[in-house]
């Protein structure tokens, strides 16, 4: 790992917002790729402070200051990749994303969007604490592809499965995609409640994201 990019790392898990933004800044400014700050620096941080507060090696307000310190340097890299993107490109593909009713955590959910959105997707966040008809009747309001939804408790993540019986309720399943990820969620979960995919991490989700709409394009072509 590039010092600069260890040093963003390290300043996320020392929980020091102020030090994560000097550095993302000055990382953006010597022409670091802006997407190494984002998965190798500031996504991979939290993705191990999350996993320490799942071994209870931490606390909540530990863990809620981390995620402050990453996001502080996640808007830096978005604005960066948005202040270069080209202007009138047709979005890859349009997502929806929420997490789950019952749960108010969005750090995993944020930095997809962010991902999602930097990689040229349009993305529609509906917000945390949310039921299942929200994310099915923003999908179909939106024309959205593919429904992703976060859950980091177990006693939440129930409510993914509901998004796929509401789905079958109106005729959607299949047509309407969707992806499940969350400290609560694995492989396993997935095939359980019926998703059409799982992603461990943010980067993940979005390379799956990626892939299946290139696929649907791929197919509308042929």
């Amino acid at each position: 790992m590039d010092n600069r990019i260890k040093q963003i790392y390290d300043a996320v898990m020392s929980y020091d917002i102020e030090l994560v933004k000097e550095l993302v800044k000055k990382s953006l400014e010597e022409g670091e790729n802006p997407l190494v700050i984002m998965n190798d620096g500031l996504s991979r941080a939290i993705i191990e402070i999350g996993d320490k507060f799942g071994r209870e090696e931490i606390f909540l307000v530990e863990l809620m200051i981390a995620a402050d310190a990453c996001m502080a340097g996640v808007e830096l890299v978005k604005k960066n990749i948005l202040e270069n993107r080209i202007p009138g490109q047709k979005p890859k593909g349009v997502v929806v994303i929420g997490t789950v009713l019952g749960d108010i955590h969005n750090i995993g959910k944020d930095i997809l969007k962010t991902l999602l959105e930097t990689g040229g997707f349009e993305v529609h966040d509906i917000g945390v604490d949310r039921n299942a008809e929200s994310f099915v009747s923003t999908a179909v309001e939106t024309g959205a592809g593919i429904i992703g939804s976060s859950a980091l408790l177990t006693t939440t993540a129930p409510h993914q499965k509901d998004i796929e019986k509401y789905l079958k309720e109106k005729n959607l399943k299949g047509k309407i995609k969707t992806i499940i990820g969350g400290a609560a969620t694995s492989q396993q979960w997935a095939e359980e409640v019926g998703a059409d995919f799982y992603a461990s991490t943010a980067t993940e989700g979005v390379n799956i994201i990626r892939r299946f709409f290139e696929g649907a394009e791929n197919e509308n072509k042929s």
